[in-house]
């Protein structure tokens, strides 16, 4: 018997629905053990093998996309919240929305040329002066690292972004 389209879609929606929710989020100490490698080749006390350096990259820069995406998404749903609570203007506050640049909603201001190395390095030495926060999601302790590396300029205690002394370029 065949299944139109939307009827399969429809129950494996419910299947997916109906799963008892577990939870996704990476700690920092499980993204620092999956970096621990790459983070001994950036501090020359260890090797890594190119498998290990390439997940732990690609671990790395999804969580800064993604922090980067989230904080898009959720000013988003705030300004859209906000014009139909406060019965505010629709058009006036998306195009405001659009004129806030990301950085300032994410509140750190990365510079357009940092690598992947550097934000591993700066998230690694953020949790070795940190140890308290490795059990905390790493999206959290991403965000507090990137935000003390790079404060924006938009900020008045804060020069604008700044290069991390330590964070090693490759």
């Amino acid at each position: 018997m065949r299944f139109p389209h939307f009827t399969f879609a429809l129950v494996v929606t419910l299947l997916f629905v109906s799963q008892p929710v577990q939870s996704a989020s990476t700690t920092a100490a499980e993204w620092y053990s999956d970096c621990a490698a790459y983070i001994g080749v950036l501090t020359g006390t260890g090797d890594g093998d190119d498998l290990e350096i390439t997940y732990c990259m690609g671990q790395t820069l999804g969580i800064v996309s993604g922090l980067e995406t989230g904080s898009r998404i959720g000013a988003l749903s705030m300004a859209s919240l906000l014009a139909l609570l406060l019965n505010l203007d629709r058009d006036s506050v998306f195009q405001i929305f659009n004129e806030v640049s990301p950085e300032e909603l994410l509140g750190f201001c990365k510079p357009t040329n940092a690598t992947g190395s550097q934000l591993i390095s700066i998230v690694a030495d953020y949790l070795r002066r940190h140890p308290d926060k490795a059990e905390l999601p790493a999206t959290a302790v991403f965000f507090e690292a990137l935000q003390e590396a790079y404060p924006c300029a938009s900020d008045p205690q804060n020069a604008g972004p700044q290069e991390p002394a330590d964070a090693e370029q490759n």
